[in-house]
C-alpha cells in the first residue's frame, strides 16, 4: 500500500522505473480525477479552480492522461507514503456528479452500538486459524498478478468466488456473486457473499479488502508479477477466514451481511466505489463498513492493530475501538490510531457515499508498513512466512460481523430478533 521511506533510494529507483514508457499499461485512457488539493499542488499538478467534495473536504477535479496519473502516483507513493490518495471517473460528468451529490449525514443504528453478543463471538475467536488464512494468502499470491486490467486479474475474481461459495456449503441463504457494473475496473469484477439477515434484512453490514494487485517497480504493470501477499491478499484471506468460521458454527445474523472483495483499488478505488454508488442510488441502508487492507507485516515495537482516524466515521471508529477493548485487548494485543489522508483505500468510498466506515490496518500506521509491496517482492516468504499477523484482524473482523449484524450460531429458530439495546455514548466508549 505504499513504498516506505526507510528505503529512500530503493524507492526512487523503483519510481523512476514503473512511471518511465509504459507504466501506465491499462490506464491509457484520460481520467478525471477527484484529489485533494494539498496533494495536487506538492505532485506539480496544473492550477486547477478548487472544489469541495461532498464532505466539505477541499479538492480539486482535474482531466488527467498517463503522465499525469503516473505523476500523481508517484508522489502519493514516494512522497506521502501512502496507496490511493484520489478517486478515478471515466467522464467529467461522473466527476461532477460524485462532488455535486447531496451526502446525509451517517447516522447511528437504531439502539446504537452494543457490544453484548459475546456467547457468540467469543467461541469464534479461538477457532482463527493461522494455517487457514496462510493458504489462502498462498493461493491469491500465486497468481502472476491481480491487476485489475490482466487476465489473471479477473481470474482472481473468480478463485475467491468459488472459494466463498464452497465454505457456504450450499446454504439457501448465503449468495456470491461477481459485481461487473462498474465503467472503469478493466474487466476485474468484484466479488460480493450475501448472508441474508434472519430479522432485520434492510439493513447491511459490510466487510471488505481489495483483490487487486500490482507492481510499480516494473515498466509494465499489465504484465509485471505482482503477487501482493500482503496489499491486499492478506485482507481478503482474512475475510475468508472471517467467513470459514461463521459458517462452520452455523452462523445466521439478524442483519444481513456482505463480504466484499473489491477490484481495481489500485487505480482509483473503482470497484468499491462503483458498489457504495450503486447502493446509495438505490437506497440501501449500510449500518457500518469495515475495511482490511494490509493485515499480515509487523514491525516490532508497534501496536498490532491501527485504526484509521481520518476519512472515516467517529462513532464506528469508536464501537471498532470498543470492540478491541472487550475482545483483543486480553489477549494482551494492543491498537493505535493514526491518519491514512485522501482516499487511501476502499473505505473511502462508503464514507464518500455517506455511509459510516472504518479502517483497521497494520500497527504503527502507514510509516511502519511493509515496503515490498506493489513489487514482485510482496512474497509471503519475505513476511516471515507465515499469516500470524493477520490472526487478530480476523479475530476483529468477527467481533465486528457478531456484534454488529448479531444474530446467532445454530439452528434459525434459536435466534434472536432484536438484540439492539441503547448503547453507551460515542464518547464514553472512545474514553475505555
Amino acid at each position: 500500500m505504499t513504498l516506505s521511506s526507510r528505503h529512500p533510494a530503493a524507492c526512487l529507483m523503483l519510481a523512476l522505473c514503473c512511471f518511465a514508457g509504459s507504466a501506465t499499461a491499462g490506464l491509457a485512457d484520460p481520467a478525471f480525477l477527484v484529489v485533494g488539493q494539498d496533494t495536487w499542488r506538492a505532485a506539480g499538478g496544473a492550477d486547477a479552480t478548487p472544489r469541495l467534495d461532498a464532505q466539505g473536504h477541499a479538492v480539486v477535479l482535474v482531466e488527467a492522461g498517463p503522465a499525469d496519473i503516473a505523476t500523481l502516483a508517484r508522489h502519493v507513493h514516494e512522497r506521502e507514503q501512502r496507496c490511493g490518495g484520489f478517486f478515478s471517473f471515466p467522464t467529467r460528468a461522473e466527476a461532477e456528479a460524485f462532488l455535486a451529490r447531496s451526502v446525509a449525514p451517517t447516522l447511528v443504528p437504531r439502539g446504537g452500538y452494543p457490544i453484548d453478543n459475546q456467547a457468540t463471538v467469543a467461541p469464534w475467536l479461538v477457532e482463527v486459524s493461522e494455517p487457514e488464512i496462510r493458504a489462502s494468502i498462498a493461493g491469491l499470491e500465486a497468481f502472476h498478478n491481480r491487476y485489475y486490467a490482466s487476465p489473471t486479474g479477473a481470474d482472481a475474481a473468480v478463485w475467491i468466488r468459488d472459494r466463498w461459495l464452497a465454505l457456504a456449503a450450499g446454504r439457501n441463504d448465503v449468495q456470491v456473486e461477481l459485481f461487473t457494473d462498474c465503467n472503469d475496473c478493466g474487466g476485474q469484477p468484484s466479488v460480493i457473499l450475501t448472508i441474508a439477515g434472519a430479522s432485520l434484512p434492510e439493513q447491511n453490514v459490510v466487510l471488505g479488502a481489495h483483490l487487486d494487485s500490482v507492481n510499480w517497480a516494473s515498466g509494465n504493470p499489465l504484465t509485471a508479477r505482482a503477487p501482493g501477499a500482503d496489499d491486499d491478499a492478506s485482507g481478503v484471506a482474512t475475510l475468508t477466514e472471517i467467513l470459514r468460521i461463521a459458517m462452520s458454527t452455523g452462523y445466521r445474523p439478524a442483519r444481513t451481511v456482505r463480504l466484499m472483495a473489491y477490484a481495481a483499488e489500485e487505480v482509483g478505488l473503482n470497484g468499491s466505489q462503483a458498489i457504495a454508488d450503486a447502493y446509495a442510488g438505490a437506497g440501501v441502508d449500510v449500518v457500518g463498513a469495515l475495511q482490511l487492507d494490509m493485515t499480515n507485516y509487523h514491525e516490532a515495537g508497534q501496536v498490532d492493530i491501527e485504526i484509521i482516524s481520518d476519512f472515516t466515521d467517529s462513532g464506528l471508529n469508536a464501537f471498532v475501538a470498543a470492540l478491541f477493548d472487550e475482545y483483543l485487548a486480553p489477549l494482551g494485543l494492543t491498537r493505535g490510531s493514526s491518519p491514512c489522508n485522501y482516499g487511501c483505500s476502499d473505505h473511502a468510498s462508503w464514507q464518500a457515499a455517506g455511509y459510516p466506515s472504518s479502517f483497521a490496518f497494520e500497527g504503527g500506521g502507514l510509516n511502519h508498513s511493509f515496503w515490498l509491496i506493489h513489487t514482485a517482492d510482496d512474497l509471503l516468504a519475505n513476511m516471515g512466512g507465515d499469516a500470524q499477523r493477520s490472526v487478530p484482524f480476523a479475530q476483529l473482523g468477527l467481533a465486528f460481523l457478531g456484534e454488529l449484524a448479531k444474530g446467532g450460531s445454530g439452528p434459525l429458530d434459536t435466534i434472536f430478533e432484536d438484540g439492539f439495546e441503547p448503547a453507551p455514548a460515542a464518547a464514553e466508549i472512545a474514553a475505555k
